[in-house]
This record gives structure tokens, C-alpha cells and sequence, in this order.
């Protein structure tokens, strides 16, 4: 479904602040693979979400998506199958837009509907269906703008946006680290319902150990542009965050030190 290989991405070549942020990184999803991705920081978690999005363009190696070769595809076009919700909730919507007119746009892009004058009957009922499946109430507050939600509704509703018609690939970069816990955890299980319903093949990057081996069905490590640990199956079953990290001292012959996600 998903096929990275051996991609590379330099930045600031050729001068003294010249880094590595991917280094050979080659990996294969199946179609409805739930992925999460954990790693200190600079390991080049969002980097790698980046190249995939097209935000970045790798140096070396290819992409394929559902065996299209979309390495050089311009990042607006695969915008068209690839949703993607970020860690500030700002993003993603248009604050002095109402709720309905900013699901609007992303149904009538995502859908490949033409754009047109007003909403139709037709899209607002399948509007408010969609918002009633949040059970957050914003199904009474469609023609509230969007900048004046919470940090987690606008999440909540990016996320209903990125996934309107079933994307090929979802991108999760730490969607939920700007969230106070109680609503972290509410999209997080959003996220989990909405993917889960859909098949929908994810790669969510998270600060939480414990989220990331309690979502999805695969776990990634990353440390300084590569794939460190890729855990799954009966390995992961049952893994424990002590599990994670005494694996990472075995492969990268130190200790994990990133306090953020330690304390998580």
C-alpha cells in the first residue's frame, strides 16, 4: 500500500550546519496498517511524515502509494488522498469560517465535488451526520465559527475533515500533544473509532509510549534519520514501555534520555 525506500533527506548541505534527517529509511504499510512512530527529538519522525505528505522532497530514494510513484508529486495534489492533521490545533481549519462551511470545502475537495454557491440540503445532512458521530454537540453549532472552539473540537473536526471520503493514508503528527489529558484522550479515541470504521492505514507520530503501543497494531522507533525498532505481532503484544526501552538500549548501545516522553 505504503512503500518507502531508502529514502534521504539532507538539510543545509554542504555547510557547517549541514544534518542528516533521514538516512536510508525504507519501509512497507499494508493497507490498513495502524502505525505509531515514537523517537526522541530530531530523530526524524516529522521529517519522514513530511517527505511522505510531499511537504519535503526526499534526495535519495522513491515513494509509492497504492503503486503510484508520488516522489515528486507536488504536496496539494496528494493533499487529494492523503489526510493529515497536525500537533497545533490552529492548523487544519479556517478560524473565521463557520464549522459547516470548513467541512464544506474539505468534502467538496476530498469528494472531488465542483465547488458551488451555498451548501446543498443533501451535503448539510451528511455534514451534521458526520459531527453527530463526534458526540460533542457540534452538530447544534455549524454555523459557529471555527476560532471560537476549543483547541480539541478543532482537532476533533480536523480530524473529521482529513478522513470526510476515506483517505489512502492518514498523518498523525502528535495531534493530541497541545491537548490537556482529558481531551487528549478524547480524540485519541476518536482517532482510534474513526480509523478503525474506515480501515483506514494510519501512521500517527506520539510523545507516549504507552499510547503508542496501545494504538494501531505496529510500533515504530526512530533515533538519528533511522528505524531503530519496528515492533508488531506477538512481540508487541503485551510489550510494556520498560519493554520499549530496554530494546532501544540494546540497539543503539544507550540509554533513552528524552524526558518529555519518559514523563508522558
Amino acid at each position: 500500500m505504503l512503500s518507502i525506500n531508502n529514502i534521504t533527506k539532507v538539510f543545509n548541505k554542504k555547510t557547517v550546519n549541514e544534518r542528516v534527517a533521514l538516512d536510508g529509511v525504507s519501509l512497507h504499510l499494508s493497507p490498513g496498517d495502524f502505525v505509531t512512530i515514537i523517537g526522541g527529538n530530531g530523530a526524524g519522525k516529522s521529517t519522514l511524515l513530511n517527505c511522505v505528505a510531499g511537504s519535503y522532497l526526499v534526495d535519495e530514494g522513491y515513494i509509492l502509494l497504492d503503486g503510484e510513484n508520488i516522489t515528486f508529486q507536488k504536496e496539494h495534489k496528494r493533499a487529494k488522498y492523503i489526510g493529515r492533521l497536525f500537533q497545533d490545533p490552529l492548523k487544519g481549519t479556517a478560524p473565521n469560517m463557520t464549522i459547516e462551511e470548513n467541512m464544506a470545502l474539505a468534502y467538496m475537495r476530498t469528494a472531488k465535488k465542483p465547488f458551488s454557491v451555498g451548501i446543498s440540503k443533501t451535503d448539510r445532512d451528511y455534514i451534521r451526520t458526520r459531527l453527530e458521530s463526534l458526540e460533542l454537540g457540534l452538530e447544534d453549532r455549524m454555523k459557529t465559527k471555527v476560532g471560537l472552539l476549543s483547541g480539541g473540537q478543532r482537532q476533533a473536526i480536523t480530524l473529521l475533515m482529513a478522513t470526510m471520503t476515506t483517505p489512502k493514508l492518514l498523518l498523525l503528527d502528535e495531534h493530541t500533544a497541545a491537548l490537556d489529558p482529558a481531551t487528549a484522550d478524547k480524540v485519541l479515541d476518536l482517532t482510534k473509532k474513526i480509523v478503525a470504521e474506515h480501515s483506514i492505514t494510519t501512521m500517527m507520530i506520539t510523545h507516549n509510549i504507552a499510547s503508542a503501543l496501545e494504538c494501531g497494531n505496529r510500533t515504530l522507533m526512530m533515533e538519528q534519520g533511522k528505524i531503530i525498532l519496528d515492533i508488531q505481532g506477538e512481540q508487541r503484544d503485551g510489550m510494556t514501555v520498560e519493554d520499549v526501552l530496554k530494546l532501544f538500549k540494546q540497539k543503539s548501545n544507550k540509554e533513552f534520555d528524552n524526558d518529555r516522553m519518559l514523563l508522558s
